[in-house]
């Protein structure tokens, strides 16, 4: 005989009984519908922010430096000049020194007046011009030395050994201004501590300060590049103004690390700003891009205008922390180094503000009319 696994036969209670039906019809029961919420653009700009720092922090985390880099850095090597090209500038310098001086014989032959006069002119030009070239060349030297400066201060966080760290200091702080963080360093600094430890210290008191300033001026410059490019129509205007703004941004950071630009240094550094950014690391390049293409996506879809503003604000941050970099007298590390994805939250503020303040005052417009068209 086949035996059948018969359960046991169950016996159920009034009350369980009516527990079961009271739990059947509390989950038949639907929800009660929430109320009806109204957005308008101001109201994401928080959530793109978050948006935007968690991807900047994954493509960092998935981007390693790759082979290309090595390849980039190698193509970021100046050119030399051709021979040609240094023969000709030869030849029309030495064109201008016989012309020059064949016209004083002339002038001298027809009157000695004449020739005295040409004479002191052309000492006064040439004392003028003499004046400038030295002036920017001295300023070129000076911003050449922050590089130098840099390879310094690496070598020495390795060292071990006393004494070298010290005059390298000194010569740094002459160009500081005479403020509490200067003094904080001069007071804890000691005989007793290694070239490491003195340039540890250096950057933590010193120019930790001088980085805030900087990041200071990155971000009132950036915002102000936000608002100018989401306001206004004129985009041609608009972009020379940024162009004009930009370049006072860069001379006031390099005034922030103790460095006067001139013409020539000025250009140099620009240069110099734009060539990181565009050999810049993969990773670098992954993680900016990523930051600012994403924020300026995401805005696309509320509003032009406004991704056009971040788009703006987000490339003027970018060139000034690559002036911070190429200003800085020691390299930043990965803990001290300024993020692009840090100053989009201040412009996505700042331009939340203009977009609520637009928002509420075509709201007051539209009522207006509509009380006139009443009336």
């Amino acid at each position: 005989m086949k035996n059948n696994n018969i359960k046991p036969a169950q016996v159920f209670s009034e009350q369980q009984t009516v527990d079961a039906k009271t739990d059947d019809a509390v989950s038949t029961v639907q929800p009660p519908l929430k109320p009806a919420q109204s957005f308008n653009e101001a109201d994401f700009i928080d959530e793109l922010a978050l948006a935007t720092d968690k991807t900047a922090d994954d493509l960092q985390s998935l981007m390693p430096e790759s082979v290309l880099d090595e390849v980039l850095k190698e193509s970021k090597q100046p050119k030399r000049w051709s021979l040609l090209a240094k023969l000709s500038l030869i030849s029309v310098g030495l064109l201008i020194i016989v012309q020059t001086v064949t016209g004083l014989l002339t002038a001298f032959e027809q009157s000695p007046y004449l020739f005295g006069f040409y004479a002191f002119v052309l000492g006064v030009l040439i004392s003028w011009l003499s004046v400038i070239v030295i002036k920017e060349w001295r300023k070129l030297v000076a911003l050449k030395q922050v590089g130098v400066n840099q390879d310094t201060a690496t070598r020495l966080a390795d060292s071990m050994q006393i004494g070298e760290a010290g005059p390298y200091i000194e010569s740094l702080l002459l160009h500081y201004p005479d403020n509490q963080a200067k003094h904080a360093y001069l007071s804890q600094v000691s005989v007793e501590h290694n070239d490491a430890e003195k340039v540890m210290l250096f950057d933590d008191l010193v120019l930790s300060e001088r980085d805030e300033l900087a990041k200071k001026y990155v971000s009132r410059f950036s915002a102000e590049s936000a608002l100018l490019l989401a306001a206004s129509p004129l985009a041609a205007l608009d972009m020379a103004l940024i162009l004009w703004r930009n370049q006072a941004m860069i001379s006031k950071i390099a005034k922030v690390y103790g460095i006067e630009l001139g013409y020539w240094s000025r250009i140099k550094l620009i240069r110099s700003i734009i060539v990181n950014i565009i050999y810049a690391g993969t990773a670098e390049v992954a993680t900016d891009l990523g930051t600012q293409l994403l924020s300026v996506e995401m805005t696309g879809k509320l509003s032009a205008r406004v991704a056009q503003g971040l788009g703006g604000g987000l490339l003027t941050a970018r060139l000034g922390y690559q002036a911070m970099a190429l200003c800085r007298p020691i390299k930043f590390n990965k803990k001290n180094k300024p993020k692009l994805s840090k100053i989009h939250q201040h412009l996505l503020s700042e331009i939340k503000g203009l977009t609520a303040d637009a928002i509420n005052q075509s709201k007051v417009l539209k009522a207006t009319d509509e009380k006139q068209k009443v009336q």
